[in-house]
């Protein structure tokens, strides 16, 4: 019987050996490791997917990579496997194994045998005595460290993220403040759930090292409240609607960023018409961004003769109600103008796969929902000229809102823009959504002749803010940028109705359309007070802007702090829009999330920056 276990575990440790990029175990040289210093963590049950190789070397020639026996069977090293085996099945494996703990894997000092046998019947864990090696803190590091902090926080190390950011994203999903120490009975429902998924990603072709990754994507869109009372069955079918979602996460295929060059020459077409929801969660009169979405679904109407219907004043509580109202009544697209309608898109384009779902957002990595919005930043690019032109003191003053996906690049963009026209041009940056903010009487004493405010989220019919460029202290507007969302919406119907819509998909990546500029979509507009001279450099400007002669983004760009940056060609859009330093005529600094006021929190867990476009 014994022997016949061990052929078994022979023939999986072959096959291991034969598809893997080694022969062998992996191997922990602690010679060669820099680490800060070494602490003991005591018994603890070690996660078997976890446990990545051995520190003896002579002991790695023995296993295959995944622990599997590779020795002959008439070896001596067959036999104590057997009896082991034999051991395990009559009375079970109880003595802790000794391991050490490396970024977040487990090496075997001893019990190498042990862990063998007990992965080939499947166990799940085993106990062990632990000593964890830190290594010292560098930028490679920096994920490991965040784990370190979580661990010390829950006790838990079965949940291995390898990236930074993962550990406090999975402490925002499960609502617990990062500081708190977790109950015992948080502790078992997290644990609980988080296996329950495991199992039921696995069982659909889920890899061991995406689990945590996986089950981010699960909570955002399902909730982890919702989520702990739910059954297997209920979880599999979730994740069976999830595919696309998880497969994104899986691949790392992020964000396709198409703009009209990406776009492709249809070979079907639509059958049907096109009826048209319009979700937004606030009212035209209260909001200036849902007045412009609410002058695009007219455009959208009035250009293509669709029929269309808007549901305004919906919250992210009560979306999924309006939603069904709207497919109910025959929406067959959906256009949810809001960031924060995100997750309730997601949840109803699994529940309505017949139905099309966009929402206005920049980043958004869940392919069942695509995403649009407008590129602005060559805009800002002519308004920061404009300003330029125009201010004889060179002192600029840029009020935005959040820092968004897009954000930076349109700060950036102007105070390049002002900096191309003027050499002596420095924008100094403030935020609006910043708990402690600016005022116009401080920067008018400053000396600041002209401010630019470019702030998403202010009520349409507020007094206390202008749109765009303007004179400090007057009422005198100069210029400001213009999206023309109505010609996104007509682009976007048109694409489903001439077939380009499913060209456009990019397998596992989620669909960002980000037209700017040349596509109509942005533009500006200036007042009767702008000179012709500046006018006409504008024209002249925007017309390299829009025909790719110009990019503000390329050539040499000396950034905050004296680093320069220097690029071959322009600058991919990808990394335009993750943009994440600032100009060296920039005088600011990009708010902390912890400084931000609840609404501008409240847009940066949507699509802030750093979710990894």
């Amino acid at each position: 019987m014994s022997l016949s276990t061990y052929r078994k575990a022979l023939r999986l440790g072959l096959k291991d050996r034969k598809s893997a990029d080694s022969d062998t175990l992996a191997t922990l040289d602690e010679n060669k490791l820099d680490l800060a210093y070494r602490e003991p963590l005591g018994l603890l049950d070690i996660p078997m997917d976890l446990i990545a190789g051995t520190l003896t070397e002579g002991r790695a020639v023995s296993f295959s990579p995944n622990f599997f026996p590779i020795m002959e069977e008439s070896s001596e090293f067959a036999t104590k496997w057997a009896a082991l085996s034999e051991t395990h099945l009559r009375e079970g494996i109880r003595d802790p194994i000794k391991a050490v703990e490396y970024l977040g894997r487990y090496y075997v000092v001893e019990g190498n045998k042990r862990v063998s046998v007990l992965k080939f019947f499947g166990a799940v864990s085993i106990p062990g005595s632990v000593t964890r090696y830190v290594p010292k803190r560098t930028p490679e590091t920096e994920a490991y460290y965040e784990y370190l902090d979580f661990y010390r926080a829950t006790g838990i190390n079965y949940v291995i993220f390898d990236r930074t950011g993962g550990y406090p994203e999975l402490l925002k999903a499960v609502a617990h403040d990062p500081a708190a120490p977790w109950s015992a009975d948080d502790l078992q429902a997290f644990r609980t759930l988080y296996y329950m998924f495991r199992e039921a990603y696995l069982r659909q072709g889920g890899l061991p090292d995406r689990v945590a990754e996986a089950l981010l994507v699960y909570l955002d869109v399902f909730g982890y409240q919702e989520s702990l009372r739910k059954l297997p069955r209920e979880l599999d079918s979730e994740l069976s609607r999830l595919r696309l979602e998880l497969l994104n996460r899986q691949e790392r295929a992020g964000v396709a960023l198409l703009t009209d060059d990406d776009a492709k020459i249809p070979l079907l077409h639509f059958s049907g018409e096109v009826i048209a929801a319009f979700i937004n969660d606030r009212t035209a009169h209260e909001s200036a961004w849902a007045y412009a979405h609410e002058l695009g679904r007219r455009d959208l109407e009035a250009a293509l003769q669709v029929e269309t219907r808007s549901y305004e004043g919906i919250s992210a509580a009560n979306a999924a109600d309006a939603i069904e109202q709207a497919v109910s009544s025959g929406a067959n697209v959906v256009f949810l103008t809001s960031p924060q309608l995100w997750q309730a898109g997601v949840k109803a384009a699994l529940a309505y796969p017949q139905v099309k779902f966009l929402n206005c957002s920049l980043g958004m990595d869940y392919p069942s929902v695509r995403s649009y919005y407008a590129r602005t930043y060559e805009a800002q690019y002519l308004l920061g000229a404009v300003a330029g032109a125009l201010t004889e003191n060179g002192r600029i003053n840029y009020i935005a809102d959040v820092p968004l996906y897009g954000t930076t690049a349109d700060i950036n963009a102007f105070a390049l823009g002002a900096r191309f026209v003027n050499p002596r041009a420095e924008v100094s940056l403030e935020w609006s959504q910043m708990e402690a903010t600016g005022s116009r009487s401080r920067l008018s004493d400053a000396g600041v002749t002209y401010i630019a405010e470019m702030d998403r989220l202010s009520p349409y019919d507020a007094q206390a803010r202008q749109p765009g460029l303007y004179l400090a202290g007057g009422a005198h507007n100069i210029g400001m940028p213009l999206c023309h969302w109505g010609e996104i919406y007509i682009k976007i119907v048109r694409r489903i109705l001439d077939g380009s819509w499913k060209n456009d998909s990019r397998g596992a990546s989620a669909v960002n359309y980000w037209w700017g500029l040349d596509s109509g979509a942005v533009n500006i507009v200036l007042s009767r007070r702008v000179p012709q001279g500046t006018r006409q450099l504008t024209d002249l400007l925007r017309d390299a802007l829009c025909s790719g002669r110009l990019s503000p983004f390329s050539g040499e760009i000396r950034t905050q702090g004296g680093k320069t940056l220097r690029f071959a060609g322009p600058l991919p859009k990808r990394s335009i829009a993750a943009m994440d330093w600032l100009a060296e005529n920039v005088s600011g600094r990009i708010p902390t999330y912890e400084e931000l006021t609840d609404s501008g929190r409240e847009l940066v867990n949507v699509q802030g920056l750093g979710r990894g476009i």
